[in-house]
């Protein structure tokens, strides 16, 4: 609310208290009428008080979203909490392809994630991970989430609503909320009766106590409260995950009823009734837990915290609602799922505000089909775009170190993710098949488990073989194939795996040193590369895709650019040249 509202209101009110002297001044009225008129001041002051802190809270909560809107947000983010929701879902729904743990960490989806990351609420940060692990296999499913983006990248006003909504709504230090309603709720309810009993004792006896003047009701009334102290430290242990989230819970049920009340618009239908149908539905869970979630010392005198224990308020508080919240179980999920992918989307679409081009990408019902231009890696300050189109065939990559081929992999990788999750890719055109994708490109040595680094390739490399590509093609991404052991066995593994996942219907992007393999694979495979120049300040990489196999090394260049000691570079290169 701004000054001149502010001040328009106290004008009033000034005006009002000299309206009510005057006729106190003028006119001789009854004491309990002066009382009465005087106590309606108070009220107004109130009242005005709780409006304008409101008002001013809504204003302010507006200005943060408009402000932020577009921009990146540079916050700590904690992924063993946001992964939560997602290892939930994907347990539920083991049947659906999910991008597995190699993968996401192969692909830096971690840094890719922080970069879209615009979310308002934890819930909100916890769905959009869950998305950007769940690429869909559905046309009109991603087409209906991008309408959603659309619209509120497009419609100021609405984008605005929904945005202060979820401001309200806010995050927490540490979200507890999805662990309770995708856990069973496993609490003793015995203690219910004895809360209530130990909850309303203090105020009886000190009735009783002021009542009839007796001592002993007064020494009764410290054991109580010593009771209840005790009582609250033993329940504390067993309740306080729960209790420190059902305030978040019915917070998310008001800001539910809040943004169902927004005019409805094309595109928003879907959100508006389920979050109005449920949000009533589970409202009851508010009125029984009002004050739960209160966080200690908050207030600076320590009288709550002392009024919380003497009558055990939050216990109390709990199991009058946990009943309603195990009944509701279901339905509070599905809130929550609601809630956090509106936010998520949210987030896509202010990702998209800051980006200078992106396209939305055509699907088609070849099977393995593959084509972007200009394709580039959203991490990347400076990217060089690449083109490519891959039919039926996988390719086999080539080339120097450092030329781009790492890079190559996991922009092709990220892209296919980004296309069938927030239907959207960071090239100038994409035309693909929906793909199953796995990569293997950065397994590494697992000392405490006693793994080498060719055990953990073999294993990467297995679960890709026992996805298969079945119902949709798998486009699987490896680099470097089995570099973890010897020339002989590596080239003939490697010729075996790539032949066996052809006829398995995948679609290999496949990284590699050793020209063997491309000579032996040349008519099942296309070929590509990236090389290097040298010039006067060295070797110079144009990251440019080329057609072909790549014949030139240049790791005895690295040496000689790294100023390595003359004699360890030529003879080197002596001995390269008596092996060919």
């Amino acid at each position: 609310m701004g000054e001149q509202g502010v001040d328009f209101i106290m004008n009033i009110f000034f005006i009002f208290l000299i309206f009510i002297a005057v006729i106190l001044i003028n006119f001789s009225i009854n004491t309990s009428y002066v009382y009465l008129i005087g106590f309606i001041p108070l009220v107004l002051i109130l009242f005005l008080g709780f409006y304008i802190r409101k008002k001013t809270i809504l204003d302010g909560l507006n200005k943060t979203f408009k402000k932020e809107w577009g921009k990146s947000l540079d916050r700590k983010r904690n992924f063993n909490n946001i992964r939560s929701l997602f290892d939930y879902i994907s347990g539920e729904n083991s049947n659906e392809f999910h991008i597995d743990d190699q993968t996401w960490s192969d692909l830096t989806m971690n840094e890719i994630y922080t970069k879209i990351d615009r979310t308002i609420t934890s819930i909100g940060e916890e769905m959009l991970y869950n998305l950007l692990r769940t690429p869909l296999f559905n046309k009109d499913k991603l087409e209906k989430r991008n309408k959603f983006i659309n619209l509120l990248g497009k419609n100021e006003e609405f984008r605005n609503s929904i945005g202060t909504n979820l401001l309200k709504l806010g995050r927490v230090k540490k979200n507890y909320l999805s662990d309770l309603l995708w856990n069973d709720i496993n609490v003793d309810t015995k203690y219910k009766s004895i809360c209530m009993l130990l909850g309303v004792l203090p105020i009886a006896l000190g009735g009783v106590a002021f009542l009839t003047k007796n001592v002993y009701f007064v020494l009764l009334i410290f054991v109580v409260l010593f009771m209840n102290f005790k009582f609250h430290g033993k329940i504390k242990k067993e309740i306080y995950q729960y209790v420190s989230c059902i305030g978040y819970l019915n917070s998310m049920v008001a800001t539910s009823l809040e943004i169902s009340k927004i005019k409805n618009i094309d595109g928003f239908e879907k959100y508006k009734t389920m979050l109005g149908e449920v949000g009533k539905k589970t409202e009851a869970i508010s009125k029984k837990s009002t004050g739960l979630g209160r966080v200690e010392g908050m207030d600076q005198t320590g009288i709550l915290d002392i009024l919380y224990i003497v009558f055990l308020i939050e216990e109390n508080q709990f199991f009058s609602c946990i009943g309603l919240i195990k009944k509701y179980q279901e339905d509070l999920k599905k809130l929550y799922i609601c809630i956090g992918e509106i936010d998520a989307l949210l987030s896509v679409a202010s990702y998209r505000e800051g980006l200078d081009n992106y396209v939305y990408p055509e699907f088609t019902a070849e099977n393995k089909y593959f084509e972007a231009n200009d394709m580039i890696h959203p991490l990347l300050k400076k990217p060089v775009g690449n083109s490519i189109v891959m039919k039926e065939r996988g390719i086999i990559l080539t080339g120097s170190n450092m030329s781009g081929k790492s890079t190559f992999l996991r922009t092709v990788g990220v892209n296919i993710v980004l296309a069938q999750t927030i239907y959207m890719t960071t090239s100038r055109f994409y035309r693909a098949s929906f793909f199953k994708i796995m990569t293997s490109i950065s397994p590494e040595d697992n000392i405490m488990g006693g793994k080498s680094y060719y055990f953990r390739e073999a294993e990467a490399l297995l679960r890709i073989i026992h996805e298969g590509g079945e119902d949709y093609p798998l486009l699987c991404i490896i680099d470097e194939i089995f570099r973890g052991t010897n020339p002989v066995e590596r080239i003939n593994a490697s010729i075996e795996i790539l032949n066996y996942l052809e006829r398995h219907n995948a679609m290999p992007i496949v990284a590699t040193h050793d020209l063997e393999i491309t000579d032996i694979l040349k008519d099942s495979y296309n070929l590509f590369y990236f090389t290097e120049d040298i010039d006067k300040e060295g070797m110079v990489f144009d990251y440019k895709l080329k057609n072909g196999v790549c014949r030139t090394r240049n790791a005895v260049k690295l040496l000689k650019y790294l100023n390595y000691p003359e004699e360890i570079v030529n003879n080197t290169n002596k001995r390269i040249e008596n092996n060919m």
